[in-house]
């Protein structure tokens, strides 16, 4: 079969985040099964237009916002005929290739984006997509739809969607051959932007260190927030307490969740949080907010702990209770690890081929 995905970015992208790598791994074990797959992603800085990785196909062009008005030219150049069905990434701005392409269109909806506008483009851009964001999805209503979790699947049934299909994401991370470090040890794991609200997590983490005065926060990601991160850090006293370790590699990120002792998640919206399960098969329970997407893949007293959103001292405080009680904290971190094992990239490339190929058919 000849799949085209579209995708804002893609896995090589600097600002590449669970959406690619979602992406990206089923991709390629299309491409293992035979399959020629092709990525039609954004072009970045230093990057080539065409290149070929873990036998994907990659063609990059345009830029962050005019890819969406160069994908028709993109279609029609290198698309149209070649291949027997698209699969549109769909994280914001929708490319609508059902208004123009003649194969058949799969909706991949990562989440709908809602008030996360607000966090990631300038007002006028940000205030049409959200509350044009509808509208947008309205010629995708009658394909084929993937949500990455039930929450983006009920929002979409909502909306008039009625062929959809919930497919977690997988997760390859193995525990590490390390201790849990000896003082409380926090992680946040993720990009650093506005809607993952870390400045939250910064605030809890205060509260938790007054608890115990020997806390640490490790920080790992990078992103356009770090700067204000660090301020904040240095505001509120914390300097010495914060360490920002950015972009890890894959072997040290493993490292570091597998020496916390818990993981904070105060997004605002998720389209599932891959980061949770990697720190579950860490052995590190994660708190968040409960909102669409963390509370599909947060299970309270199974890997972790919901909280209401915006409330970073029920946050701490739940925290705070964990690390005063090492038997039930032991025992969480135990639960995590076996939760992870039900979920494998294996099994949503399947999924997700069975879905291709029904609508193909």
């Amino acid at each position: 079969m000849r799949i085209a995905f579209f995708n804002w970015r893609d896995i090589r992208h600097p600002y590449a985040g669970g959406a690619e790598v979602y992406v990206h791994q089923v991709m390629k074990r299309f491409a293992e099964k035979g399959h020629r797959v092709t990525l039609f992603s954004s072009a970045f800085p230093g990057c080539k237009t065409k290149e070929t990785i873990d036998n994907i196909e990659h063609i990059r062009y345009g830029g962050k916002f005019s890819i969406y008005l160069k994908s028709y030219f993109c279609y029609k150049k290198s698309i149209e005929g070649s291949y027997d069905i698209i699969v549109e990434s769909i994280n914001g701005m929708p490319f609508l290739t059902p208004l123009f392409a003649k194969e058949k269109t799969i909706a991949f909806v990562h989440q709908l984006t809602r008030e996360n506008w607000y966090s990631a483009l300038p007002f006028p851009i940000a205030f049409m997509g959200y509350h044009l964001e509808d509208l947008l999805l309205g010629p995708y209503k009658k394909c084929h739809a993937i949500g990455s979790s039930d929450s983006t699947r009920l929002d979409l049934e909502r909306i008039g969607f009625s062929k959809v299909h919930s497919i977690n994401p997988g997760n390859d991370m193995k525990r590490a051959s390390v201790e849990k470090e000896n003082n409380p040890t926090i992680i946040y794991l993720g990009r650093l932007i506005k809607s993952k609200n870390i400045n939250h997590a910064i605030i809890a983490f205060k509260k938790i260190k007054e608890r115990f005065g020997n806390a640490k926060l490790w920080i790992v990601g990078s992103g356009p927030e770090e700067n204000s991160l660090r301020s904040l850090s240095r505001h509120l006293g914390l300097e010495n307490d914060i360490i920002f370790f950015g972009h890890v590699n894959e072997d040290k990120k493993a490292e570091l969740l597998s020496r916390s002792h818990l993981m904070l998640f105060p997004g605002t919206r998720e389209g599932w949080g891959i980061t949770v399960i990697e720190a579950s098969a860490c052995g590190t329970p994660v708190i968040g907010y409960d909102v669409p997407g963390l509370r599909d893949s947060i299970r309270p007293g199974t890997n972790g702990a919901l909280v209401k959103y915006g409330d970073f001292n029920a946050m701490a405080g739940s925290a705070i209770s964990l690390l005063s009680n090492k038997d039930s904290l032991r025992k969480l971190s135990e639960s995590s690890v076996k939760h992870s094992a039900q979920f494998t990239w294996d099994r949503t490339a399947e999924s997700f081929l069975s879905v291709i190929e029904e609508a193909v058919k």
